[in-house]
Order: C-alpha cells, then structure tokens, then sequence
C-alpha cells in the first residue's frame, strides 16, 4: 500500500514537476530561443523583400551577416519564389545540441517571393537555462530523477518517439520528399498531428506542383515573349536593311501634323538631289509641287490603309536640278512639254502602319519620269512625221476612224481631202533631197494655216497629204478650204534663197455620202486627187462613181504595161522630117506604139503618161533608143550616111535613176555611129527645173556630139535664156501654131518671130503637124528649115516609112 501510495504521491509530484519543469523550460526556451528566432525570421523576412525584388545579393548577405552575428544562430537561408537559395549563411561550429529551425515567406505586395529559413542552437542557451535552474533543481534533484525517469519513459514511449517520427517526416518534407506518406495509426493528438502534417504533405504537393506548372507556365511565356522580341528586332533590322537596300526611293513620315519625315532611305535621297540632315524632321509638304496630290494620296492611304500608282509631281534638290539644267542645255535631255527642271514625276505606292502608339506612313516613290518620257518619245514616232511633225498615217487612220463614228453618231458628214504636190519628184531630184525636205516642211505649214481647230492634217508619205474636215455644217467651207489651201501652196516657195515654184492637187471625199471604211474613203479621194492631174493639176476635183471606173481602168493599164515590157509587145514607128528647101528626107523622129494583144493599138496619150508616173518610161525610152540606134545604123548604110533619128526622152528618165549615159553611148560606137546620127528631143519643162543631174547630162550628151532638140516649143514657159544655157540645136514648132496657121493669123505672126529668133540664135526649126500645101508654102516662105505632118506622111514601121519623097510634085493630098 505504502508503496502503492509513495508511488502514488511521488508519480504524481514527479509528474506534476517534470511538467512545472518542463513547462517553465519551454517558457523559457521559448522566450531565448524561439522569440528571438521568430523575430530573426519576420525581420528577415521583411527586410529582404527589396533585395530579392531587385536580385541585390550584397544587401542580403549583410543582413544574413548582421544576424549571424548571434552565437545561437547555426544558419540563415534565403530561397526565391522558386525554391532555390538566394543567399545562405552558416556556421558549422555551433550545431551543437538540438538545433531548432523556423521559416517564414518573404512578402511582396501580398505576393509570396521567397521564404526565409534560421536555425538555432539550443545547446548554450540550455547550458545557460541549466545554470538557473540548477539551485532550484537540487532540492527537487531525487525527486527529479526518479520523475525524470518515469517522465522520460513515459515521454520516451508516448512523445519522443513520435515526435522523432515526426521530425524525420517533417525533415523530409523540409528536403522535399513529398511522395512518402506518413504511415500512422494513433488517434491522439500527436495521431492528429501527423494527419495533418500528411495533409499539409499533400497540400503542399499540390501547391509545389501548381507552383511548378505556374513556373513552367512562366517560363513559357518568356521564352516566347524572348523569341518574338528577337522576332522583332530581326524584323526590324529586315526592314532597314531592305528600306535603305532598296532601288526606289522611299520616305517613312508620322501621322502628325505636317508629317514630319521619320526616315528617308539613300535612293530617295540620290532621287531627290537631297540632303538626309534637311529631311529629317522636316515637313513632307515640301517635297509635293501640288499639296493637294499630297492630301489625295494620304487621305485614300488613311481610308482603305493603302494606295497604288498615283502620279504626282514631286520638287528635286538644287544639285538634281543644276544636273538636269545641264543636261538640257547640251542636248542630251529634252524635257516633256508639262515638265519642270525643278521636279520630277512620279509614281505614289503606301500603306500605313499603325504601331500603337502612332502611326507611320511609308511611301514609295518611284522616279518615271523618263520612263514618261520614253513613252511620250515612242507615242511621238508612232503617230508623228519627223520631217514635217505632222500626224503619220497610224494617228491619221485612227482620227478618221474616230471622226467617223462620230459623224455616224451626230448624223454629220465628213470629208476627205487628199493633197500631192505635182512635180516634187522633179524637185527632189534636181535641187536634192536637203531642198525636198525643206519644200516638204513649208508645204506642211501652209497646209495648217487655214484649217480649223478640230481638223486634222497629216503626211502620209512622200509628197502625200490628206486633210480631215470633221463637224461639217455646210459642204461649201470644204471647197473654200480647199481652194485657200491650193492658194498658198502655190505662191512661190524659198528654200534656202532660191526660188521654187510648185502646183498641188487635190481630191474630195465625203463620209457616209461617198463610202463608210477608212480604206474605200482613201481610195477615193486618191482617184478624185488623180482626176485633178489629168485635168491639168494645180486643182482640186471631187469623187464621183465614174472615177472608180477610171481607176480601175487606170490600174489594167500599168498590169498591162508591165506585160507589154516583159513581152516585148511594143514596136518604134518612124515619122520623116523634111527639108523644106530641098525636099530630101534625111531625118525622122523614133516614135513609140503599143499593140495591145486584145485592145489593139493604144495610144500614147494614154499610156506614155501612165508610163512617167510609175517610172516604167525608163526601160521603154532604153529600148526605143536601142531600136533606133540599130535603124540609124541601117539608113546610114542604105539611104544617106548622115541620116539622123530623133529620140523623144521624157523628164522622168533624166530626173529618177538618171538615164544610163555610158550604156547609151556605148551602143553608139558598137554601132561604129558618130554622135550627130541621133537627136535628144526634150521638152521646156525639163529645162525650166533643170538640176545639176539634168544639167550634167545634158551636157554629156553634147560632148558625145548628141544634138538636142527642144520639142513644144512655144506652149510651155518660152525663155531665150534656157536656148542660151542648154546650147540647143534644134527648135520644133508645135503643132498648135501649124494647125490653123493662115497668111494673116496670129499663129503666123508667132511662127515668123520663133523662126527670126532661131535662126537669130543659129538653131534650126522644125514645124510639126504639117498637114495642108498651104502650111507648108507658109512655113517655107518664112523661112523654116523643116517640116513634119500627115503632109508628108504618117508615123510608120520603118519598111513603110518613104524616104525618097519629093514634096514639090506631091499632091496636096498625101
């Protein structure tokens, strides 16, 4: 019992010591160590905030050393929000007894940024605790140990086992080991303990991996916050590097007022003739010549973000324009008729790039002014004449195309005048092409002076005008206007100081009244402008349908030309000239013919004009010469050895290639002839517009002894001074004077002054178209040399022609 109760008041004393003991010592232990440990640990855990916000680890460290300086304290540990270990201090030489260790979270604005960790040694501040206690704890010493002993056991079984349990579970949760559950059963307070300890594990676990899902979450959005940052400072340098790479020139200008100019790449400066210093910041109002082109171009960029191919005048520096000054002063620039020396054209390409916080323009200015120019250069050769700089044919069939659908339209007629200067072949060939260019050129400018605004005169081609008159209300202005036009081309030209006269002629055509195509309208003024030269040129004639019938009858004539040269179907009749003193034939004129295989003979009135125009006279008057230097050869043998044969030798065969002299001459000698068997009959118009080319074979002729004799004589331009000039032989009457030639007519007034001036002059006369006894005892009796009509006999083949006439005793009917 007494045992029962001993141990009944000592268990309960020793009990009720060990926990005065240990409840005072915890107090105690609690007020030195954990308070100042709590202390330590919120003092840190706000004076750190500031450093790890700002990665200041020098801060840190000296707060971690300030509290190091304590001897209780083993260590100071600061992790980041991480849980990695910002800064730590630690001194191994006090983790002597327990060591006890406390964390608190770093704060930031209520946002957790790290955590704070003390340890503390229990071991002196316990040696400390021991020495107070140790006056107290005598006197209860015995009754201590044997409590301490039950206490010790009892805490032992029931507390510190546990309790290391739960230390190395929660040493593990400190390391991090949260995947080990805590495997307890106990349904006391240290069971409740652990339960919760293994509830926060797995909250804790949760919490770590949210945290790390966050941080993976985080480091995502940098990296891809880095990468589009590279992105953009790659895109940018992209951009700069194409902006001042790039061929054409560029500006970037703000959204401000006056958009003051941001950037300005080097083409736009090569471009502008600019300086980069003068742009930058500067107004692009100053590089526009029309600020409206300016706020055109930008308010269509601000309303659909962009804009393509605006043209628009743009100013140039003064360097650019000094070079373009230059440039047209020595010729090598010519500048467009709306263009300036001190701007150049072009075209406006943009967009707008809002950037946030403002917004940029980008524009791309492309220099086509020469390219313009270029254009405008190529349009001008395509549709103009360079010689006259009238409209060529191209721009002249696509007005009359327009003029005529406009006509349909309003019902209106229009006509078509076709304009060819007559003879300016034989102009070009005797004062040279330089003097054909000139004519050409003034022909053009009287062409223009009388026609109206909305007319249209155009070259053709050689000597070929036409004239579009378009809206008429009246036909009779065409024929005033024609007839001015006519006028003034045939007042006297001066080119180069010297003189020239030409005619012109002229053929009408109306629209829809005559024909409704561009190429029937042409061909119709073309023949009506054909009908003006047979009529005698220098007018004007308008298109009627019988026309068409002679033009067509006009072109079988030149086909069948062509044949008749080919097979040889023309033939050379002969016609006699007689003396009329002696009555002996010793001289005849080579005369053409042509028999037509189907028409028969044709005449040459007819074809022999045809001939001239297209040039085929040429290879007729070759082959005529031929033929009468081989009939020559053959009278000269047979009937008289100084028998001479004329040969007729048109304009044109002196004017075009120029007749082969040296062929000509050599077929004389082959023949074994001497100059004076043939004679060159030429008319006055030749003389009249005699060139040196004429002139020079003229001449040659007569040096190879080649007589020339002037036929007509007397209808066309009469001078004493081309008979002086030319050294003329020969003067032949026309017939015109012989026709009706009487005692007392005017005519035989006329023939009596050629035959005086002839004779005057030593030249011999010869009267054509003798047809009657009487003329020919006129002619006589005035004295002319020869006579040569139907009297004596009509042209013939040379079997045919006689040659031992006798015109005394001829009867007056031969």
């Amino acid at each position: 019992m007494t045992l029962g109760v001993a141990l009944g008041i000592l268990v309960p004393a020793l009990v009720f010591g060990s926990l005065v003991l240990k409840d005072r010592y915890a107090r105690e232990l609690s007020l030195r160590i954990r308070e100042p440990m709590s202390q330590y640990t919120q003092l840190l855990s706000s004076a750190l905030a500031m450093p790890i916000w700002n990665v200041d680890k020098a801060v840190a460290s000296q707060l971690i050393d300030s509290v190091m300086r304590n001897p209780d304290v083993v260590a100071v540990t600061i992790h980041d929000e991480f849980g990695n270990t910002f800064v730590s201090g630690e001194d191994g030489a006090r983790r002597h007894g327990l060591v006890l260790s406390q964390q608190s979270d770093i704060l930031m604005e209520k946002k957790r940024i790290g955590q704070v960790q003390v340890e503390l040694s229990t071991d002196r501040i316990e040696r400390q605790l021991w020495a107070d206690f140790t006056q107290l704890g005598l006197a209860l010493l015995a009754q201590v140990v044997i409590s301490f002993a039950l206490v010790l056991l009892l805490v032992e079984r029931r507390v510190i086992r546990p309790l290391s349990v739960l230390q190395l579970a929660t040493s593990r949760l400190a390391r991090g080991e949260l995947n080990q559950p805590l495997a307890w059963h106990r349904r006391d307070e240290i069971g409740s303990l652990a339960h919760s300890l293994d509830q926060m594990r797995e909250s804790l676990g949760g919490l770590i991996a949210e945290r790390d899902t966050k941080n993976s979450d985080l480091q995502h959005e940098l990296n891809d916050r880095l990468r589009a940052e590279q992105a953009l400072r790659f895109t940018q340098a992209k951009f700069k590097a194409i902006f001042h790479a790039s061929p054409l020139a560029m500006t970037v200008s703000r959204n401000a007022p006056g958009y003051p100019i941001v950037d300005i790449n080097d083409a736009g400066l090569h471009q502008f003739g600019l300086l980069r210093d003068d742009l930058l910041g500067a107004s692009q109002t100053q590089l526009w010549c029309r600020p409206q082109d300016q706020t055109d171009v930008l308010s269509v960029i601000e309303r659909s973000g962009h804009i393509k191919g605006f043209e628009a005048w743009l100013r140039c520096g003064a360097t650019l324009q000094d070079r373009r000054r230059n440039a047209v002063a020595e010729g090598a620039l010519a500048l467009l008729p709306a263009e300036r020396a001190d701007a150049i054209l072009c075209e406006v390409s943009g967009r707008m790039v809002d950037l946030g916080t403002e917004q940029l323009f980008i524009l791309v200015l492309e220099d086509i002014t020469e390219r313009k120019r270029s254009a405008e250069m190529i349009w001008n050769q395509a549709n103009f004449d360079r010689l006259t700089g009238l409209p060529n044919r191209h721009m002249f069939q696509t007005r009359l195309e327009q003029d005529m659908a406009a006509a349909a339209r309003e019902s209106r007629s229009l006509a078509l005048v076709f304009f060819d200067l007559d003879l300016f072949k034989e102009v070009n060939d005797t004062l040279g092409h330089e003097m054909g260019d000139l004519l050409l050129q003034e022909a053009a400018r009287r062409l223009r002076v009388g026609v109206r605004q909305n007319d249209l005169v155009a070259r053709l081609g050689g000597d070929e005008f036409t004239l579009i008159l378009s809206g008429l209300a009246d036909i009779a202005d065409v024929h005033q206007i024609v007839q001015e036009a006519l006028r003034r081309l045939a007042e006297p030209f001066v080119l180069a100081g010297q003189q020239v006269h030409i005619s012109t002629s002229a053929g009408i055509t109306f629209y829809p009244q005559d024909a409704t195509g561009v190429e029937a309208l042409l061909k119709n003024a073309d023949q009506a402008m054909y009908a003006a030269k047979s009529q005698g040129r220098n007018r004007y004639s308008v298109f009627t349908p019988s026309m068409q019938d002679v033009a067509q009858k006009r072109m079988r004539l030149i086909n069948d030309l062509r044949v008749a040269i080919a097979e040889h179907q023309f033939s050379v009749f002969y016609q006699p000239i007689v003396d009329l003193k002696t009555g002996q034939i010793r001289k005849a004129e080579a005369l053409v013919r042509w028999r037509h295989p189907v028409d028969g003979m044709v005449s040459p009135a007819d074809f022999v004009p045809v001939a001239e125009e297209t040039g085929m006279i040429v290879d007729i008057g070759n082959w005529v010469f031929q033929q009468a230097v081989k009939q020559v050869t053959q009278w000269r043998k047979t009937h008289h050895p100084d028998f001479q044969v004329s040969v007729n030798v048109s304009p044109v065969q002196f004017r075009n290639e120029g007749i082969n002299q040296a062929t000509w001459l050599a077929q004389l000698s082959a023949a074994g002839l001497p100059g004076q068997a043939v004679l060159i009959e030429i008319t006055e118009g030749l003389l009249m517009d005699a060139g040196g080319n004429v002139t020079e074979q003229l001449r040659g002729f007569r040096q190879a002894g080649i007589g020339l004799s002037l036929d007509d004589f007397g209808t066309g331009y009469s001078s004493l001074s081309y008979l002086k000039k030319f050294d003329i032989d020969v003067l032949k009457i026309d017939q015109a004077f012989v026709r009706n030639l009487t005692a007392d007519s005017d005519d035989m007034a006329l023939c009596n002054v050629i035959i005086v001036m002839a004779h005057t002059l030593g030249l011999k006369v010869v009267a054509e178209g003798v047809e009657t006894q009487e003329q020919c005892d006129l002619l006589a009796a005035a004295g002319c040399d020869y006579g040569q009509g139907y009297l004596f006999a009509r042209p013939a083949l040379a079997a045919d022609m006689p040659l031992n006439l006798a015109w005394e005793s001829a009867p007056a009917d031969l």
